[in-house]
């Protein structure tokens, strides 16, 4: 693959909040793991582990838990101060995916990086590990035509917890998230970037580009 193949395809993979009912050929969910689970990890570690989930009693299930932890999230987000910056909670648009996949991560496999970074950054390398493989997975679905919404409410602690009993996983791995994928029903909008010039510096920071703290709220606004 060249640069210009790489950028279209990185700009191309957007979060799809809504998603068709269709079914997908099993060798996409297997195709998406397949690129997955060569993604980088501390001390080539691989703490992925990946529930493939298609039967519509068990995702109702889930989208049941999301709903419900919903309420108590939106009563958390009354409490910001600045109005222009609150999220609004209403029912997922990744109802209808045909596939939802969770990523879990195996916390033991700490022990693959050095003592030292085990102690000082094991919580990161191996956060950063699941990161890289989520990424892989987005960008291979992207590659199939299939959307993707990264469903990050899996990991609160009432939805995971019933989650994992619900489909039987130990105690020991931990959700990183969730992906739900399908063939796309909406065309997102243009997404907003920062301007490169304002983010790169060179030798040494350019203190003149450095935002207030209205700025950034400005900006934090601009994208609801």
């Amino acid at each position: 693959m060249d640069y210009d193949s790489l950028l279209e395809l990185v700009k191309k993979r957007r979060s799809i909040r809504k998603l068709k009912p269709d079914p997908i050929p099993d060798e996409y969910i297997d195709k998406i793991i397949e690129v997955a689970r060569w993604a980088p990890s501390g001390g080539n570690s691989q703490p992925w582990e990946f529930i493939v989930i298609n039967k519509k009693e068990l995702k109702d299930r889930i989208i049941e838990f999301i709903n419900d932890n919903n309420q108590i999230v939106q009563k958390i987000e009354e409490t910001r101060e600045q109005a222009e910056l609150k999220f609004k909670f209403g029912a997922p648009g990744f109802v209808r995916a045909p596939v939802f996949i969770i990523l879990c991560g195996d916390p033991r496999t700490k022990d693959a990086y050095p003592v030292t970074a085990r102690v000082v950054q094991g919580v990161s390398h191996f956060t950063s590990s699941l990161a890289n493989c989520f990424l892989y997975m987005n960008l291979a679905a992207t590659t199939l035509g299939l959307g993707t919404q990264w469903v990050s409410a899996i990991v609160h602690p009432y939805v995971q917890s019933l989650t994992k009993d619900l489909l039987n996983v130990p105690r020991e791995l931990e959700f990183y998230d969730m992906m739900a994928v399908g063939y796309p029903d909406m065309e997102p909008k243009p997404r907003l970037l920062r301007d490169k010039q304002e983010i790169v510096h060179y030798n040494s920071y350019d203190r003149t580009k450095f935002r207030t703290d209205q700025q950034v709220k400005d900006f934090i606004a601009s994208l609801r």
